[in-house]
């Protein structure tokens, strides 16, 4: 793997980390600084989408044959990436919820509803979650299929052109074997 490809995965890798430290902080401070926080983090998945994109683009520059996903170091990023966006996301909608709780009148019903959202939206999350894995591994069965189909007609190709240099040698030794039966029954007739 290149150095450029490296850097990126380390830079991503890095910012993954401040975004898990701060999602971790979010869960412990109060609602002042979690505003602070969700903007900081948002700009921060902001930072990893941009590095992602330009990651990609590099392994496609230097690895035309393959799958990014295919790559170990490039699939456990862009994973790591899934689970927190996905974190930051449920951390969002259950803090939205807790403020609806905080204003609603009827505490007891809303908190019997939340945790019903909130145990539909880990459910979600996690076919979610199951859906993408299953795609990544469909995408990369059908990559692995186009490359074998790509090779196989490679060697069609190679076969093909190799027959149609032994009829040209075939159809030269006929047009041989034509003038040399010719000139033979000149002779005789």
């Amino acid at each position: 793997m290149s150095y450029i490809l490296n850097s990126y995965i380390e830079e991503i890798n890095e910012t993954l980390s401040n975004i898990d430290n701060e999602l971790k902080n979010n869960c412990n401070n109060n609602n002042n600084n979690n505003n602070n926080n969700k903007e900081k983090i948002k700009k921060l998945f902001e930072n990893v989408e941009n590095d992602i994109s330009l990651l990609k683009l590099e392994y496609n520059n230097n690895n035309k044959n393959n799958n990014i996903n295919n790559d170990p170091n490039c699939r456990v990023v862009l994973s790591k990436y899934d689970q927190l966006k996905l974190q930051f996301n449920k951390s969002q909608l259950i803090s939205n919820e807790s403020y609806n709780i905080n204003k609603s009148s009827n505490f007891n019903s809303s908190s019997n509803e939340t945790r019903e959202k909130i145990l539909n939206l880990n459910k979600m999350m996690d076919n979610n979650t199951k859906m993408i894995q299953s795609s990544r591994q469909e995408i990369s069965s059908m990559t692995n299929l186009a490359t074998d189909l790509s090779n196989t007609l490679h060697s069609q190709t190679e076969q093909m052109k190799n027959m149609d240099k032994k009829f040209d040698s075939i159809d030269a030794n006929i047009d041989k074997s034509s003038k040399t039966i010719d000139k033979m029954s000149k002779r005789w007739f």
